[in-house]
């Protein structure tokens, strides 16, 4: 057993104590001394190459910077006298992925992963590496326990004080290091309640939002642990966020306080200003987890609870005007904010829901649109945001912290065209001028094991730079489960949905390795990812107001809802394959005197988020009406049936398949066709405000030779905005996405224009694979210098020209999909006219050509020829 603290310093020295720990350090540091932060992709390769002559290992490998990222690294290793380069991305916190490959906790767990099979890789990564230096403490998932985590778990102040201080200055450990369970000192001292020491770490620039191996901050275990004068240190001398999720379980630390029937903690963290009512990700409040745990205190706490009234006012913000849509928020925005303004914003009536709301929030020249649900009269909510009683009090908390937006809301514009300062000031700048007194703390006899030292100067916590272990905007916080290990012994429940995870019991073995089917995913996606069989109906009184602003348009939508068909209405007839949520079947649709053969998409065994990302899906095609795209006939949806979503059957199967099988049979003429065909339901998605992402020849379904229809909506999002950020790293098609896609998950139509010209591009080689054998990394690598997929054979040269038009790098550039609509009519015109068949050709030739010719002035020369 290892000896106390106490025991070592009588026979030791401290100043012999951080000898040993810092010469431990090295020792174990030797083994995972592959980091070479300095290096670029020649300097890699030679080093590589030239010691492979030496060793002849493949494997051999090193890791460095990512050239195009600051947040993520790049993987350099040869093999066969050849080097491969492969980013690894980082996901969240401190996960890591290489090319949509398993999500794992540490860079040192992901090289160890690797060392073990390859998993995508061109081989598996050899023992022997370049030597340079280990990687960063904060991209690593487990340290080594040293003299400040021993201080810190027995509550020795004395000592983490002389650490700390100027004394020990050439001997000191990182404050943020973790120990060999994964916990940092603040989260060992945050939990057992030594206030004290968690001053004295603050002081000294800890970060109050790392994780432990279990994805719990320090306010997580704190709430775990019952101390609520801790929590007060943390969240007004720290700025520690409230509203931070164990990226686990999407806990936050109210949902702990509930868990471990902390009333203390829980009136700590609402009068603080936390949510009452945040949810997990099985949507569950504080209060249902007090409930389910039978904490009789927390439940009676939670109930009676009264929110303050909100400060916001509805006449600073909201804009109730008919036909105010995103279009229109955006040039008003844009008429006032003269000095470009991060944090400007208005409210208005969501044009895709008329039940709901959306914000429209401009930061950093970009214009974001969030849609408000409200399902009911007391419950307001952004995507899987915590519910608030009004949408002022909703508006009131994204004005003190961003909590999954790109930033807290600043400013906003009233309709008289005036700019209106928040009345509620950001987290960030209240607790600074916040004094700890002002908020009181129920008190209990064993909230502090140490004797009061002097208080410490409180001063404001600097921005960590470092992006790895830290995300003050919440921006990347996730919601999904992963395996992992923890510090403390403490008594834990065994349901891995509705447990705590702050408290846990520790798993050294264990590498912490997220499954591809709970990869961590975004917390905050723009309009529409919430199913519309979820939302409530308004109340009546609610529903004539809104009619009366747009009764049309409340007609439309309610015509577009999504279906419920009863079980027995469905008859499976023959498995037709597997898809990304289950089994599809062809099969029969009773529908009144009628039976429909239909395609039934069946989710069986799923899990809550699976059924929200198929009820997405089936959302989203329910509003979809058009000849180019798969008809949904609805859903099947009952507790004792697996979920079902009943498609137009297309028996022709992928046009993928089809090329590729029928190669000879395809006329240029059809294929012409069929990019139209596509364009033209693209175009009509791009106006309904969805973004496919996954468009590709493999979701392409034939109804006859000549009729194609986009399918397959899985990753699709309604997005009622000019962006969609994805913040998961689910498996993607990378080949099909463009540069903005790949490397900062930004989707727009314009990305969807990109995997449009890769269709097409497939579609001329008959379906060929694009990049062939290319990894992610080295595509993007090569976009990047400027490559592109080449001109497949016999194909046209106007049709190459129009794909290269879609793979601009700067998605400014590149066409709109009612653009492409007409340019490949253009196709379409008597070819017998060879004299407007010759100028379409070069129209499209003067677009590529050097001349700086906008896609505007060649749209006003290809009017003329489609009227001709």
């Amino acid at each position: 057993m290892d000896q106390s603290l106490s025991s070592l310093l009588k026979t030791h020295s401290l100043t012999q104590l951080l000898t040993r720990d810092h010469e431990q350090l090295v020792t174990q540091s030797h083994f995972i001394s592959y980091y070479h932060p300095n290096i670029d992709r020649e300097k890699a390769e030679q080093l590589l190459k030239t010691n492979y002559s030496k060793s002849n290992s493949d494997g051999l490998f090193l890791i460095r910077n990512c050239t195009t990222s600051s947040k993520d690294f790049s993987l350099s290793l040869i093999s066969n006298n050849r080097c491969y380069h492969y980013k690894i991305q980082l996901i969240y916190d401190i996960f890591f992925s290489i090319d949509s490959g398993p999500q794992i906790a540490g860079l040192d767990n992901l090289v160890h992963y690797y060392q073990q099979r390859a998993d995508g890789l061109v081989c598996t990564l050899a023992n022997e590496f370049i030597q340079g230096q280990p990687p960063p403490l904060a991209a690593r998932c487990m340290g080594t326990t040293n003299v400040l985590h021993r201080a810190c778990k027995e509550g020795n102040l004395d000592v983490v004080r002389r650490i700390l201080s100027s004394e020990y200055v050439n001997h000191q450990p990182d404050v943020n290091g973790k120990d060999s369970h994964g916990s940092t000192a603040l989260h060992e001292a945050s939990y057992l309640g030594y206030d004290d020491i968690v001053r004295l770490l603050i002081n000294a620039q800890c970060n109050v939002l790392v994780r432990d191996a279990n994805g719990a901050t320090a306010l997580h275990r704190a709430a775990a642990g019952d101390r609520s004068s801790t929590l007060l240190i943390l969240i007004k001398e720290g700025l520690a966020d409230y509203e931070e999720r164990n990226y686990k379980n999407s806990w936050v630390p109210l949902h702990e306080a509930a868990f471990h029937d902390s009333v203390d903690c829980i009136q700590v963290l609402l009068d603080c200003g936390a949510p009452l009512r945040p949810r997990t990700d099985q949507g569950k409040t504080p209060l249902q987890i007090a409930e389910e745990g039978q904490c009789t205190d927390s439940i009676a706490l939670l109930r009676q609870y009264k929110t303050p009234p909100a400060k916001s006012s509805r006449s600073d913000w909201f804009h109730d005007q008919l036909y105010f849509e995103r279009f229109a928020a955006k040039k008003l925005i844009e008429s006032v904010n003269t000095d470009s303004s991060n944090g400007l914003f208005v409210v208005r009536y969501s044009s895709q829901n008329l039940k709901n709301y959306a914000l429209t929030l401009y930061y950093e020249k970009e214009f974001y649109n969030f849609e408000i649900i409200c399902q009911n009269e007391n419950s307001f909510y952004i995507d899987d945001g915590p519910y608030f009683e009004s949408l002022e009090h909703l508006i009131d908390h994204y004005c003190r912290i961003p909590d999954g937006l790109p930033t807290v809301l600043t400013c906003s514009v009233n309709q008289a065209k005036e700019i209106v300062p928040s009345r509620v000031q950001s987290f960030t700048k209240s607790q600074t001028n916040h004094k700890v007194a002002e908020t009181s703390i129920p008190t209990k006899p064993t909230i502090s094991r140490q004797t009061n030292v002097e208080a410490t100067k409180i001063i404001p916590r600097s921005k960590f730079v470092n992006s790895l272990s830290s995300s003050i905007t919440s921006l990347n916080s996730s919601c999904s489960r992963s395996y992992g290990s923890s510090t403390q012994e403490s008594p834990l429940s065994t349901s891995s949905s509705n447990a705590s995870l702050a408290s846990s019991s520790p798993s050294k073995s264990a590498i912490l390795l997220v499954p591809k089917e709970n990869s961590l995913r975004d917390r905050r996606k723009t309009v529409g990812d919430q199913p519309l069989a979820y939302i409530s109906d308004l109340s009546k009184e609610a529903k004539i107001k809104r009619l009366a602003t747009s009764v049309g348009k409340f007609e439309k939508q309610n015509s577009s809802k999504l279906k419920h068909i009863l079980p027995d209405q469905i008859q499976q007839v023959a498995k037709l394959g597997e898809g990304e949520f289950g089994e599809v079947y062809e099969g029969l649709y009773q529908e009144n005197s009628l039976a429909l053969p239909v395609a039934i998409k069946v989710l069986k065994d799923y899990t809550y988020s699976a059924k929200q990302d198929f009820l997405r899906e089936a959302e989203h095609m329910s509003r979809l009406d058009h000849h180019c795209i798969c008809k949904l006939y609805g859903i099947v949806d009952s507790n004792n049936n697996a979920m079902m979503m009943i498609l137009e059957l297309l028996l022709l199967g992928s046009m993928a398949d089809y090329l590729w099988k029928h190669k000879l049979r395809v006329s240029e003429y059809r294929l012409k066709l069929w990019a139209s065909q596509i364009a033209d339901g693209m175009k009509y998605m791009e106006h309904k405000g969805i973004v496919h992402r996954d468009l590709a020849a493999r979701n392409i379904l034939l109804q006859s030779i000549d009729q194609v229809k986009i399918s397959d909506f899985g990753l699709s999002r309604c997005i009622d905005t000019d962006i969609y950020v994805q913040k998961s790293d689910s498996k993607i098609p990378v080949k099909w996405y463009s540069p903005e896609a790949i490397s900062v998950g930004r989707f727009t139509s314009k990305s969807d224009v990109w995997s449009f010209g890769v269709t097409m591009w497939e579609m001329f080689s008959y379906a060929a694979n694009p990049y062939g054998d290319m990894s992610g990394s080295e595509v993007y690598y090569s976009l990047k210098h400027g490559s592109r997929l080449s001109r497949p054979v016999g194909c046209p040269l106007s049709m190459y020209q129009i794909m290269l038009l879609c793979w601009k790098w700067d998605e400014k550039q590149r066409p709109t999909f009612y653009q492409l609509v007409r340019l490949i009519k253009c196709e379409f015109i008597d070819r017998h006219l060879n004299k407007t068949y010759r100028r379409s050709i070069s129209v499209a030739d003067e677009i590529h050509g050097e001349k700086e010719n906008t896609f505007d002035n060649a749209e006003q020369e290809l009017k003329k020829i489609i009227q001709f």
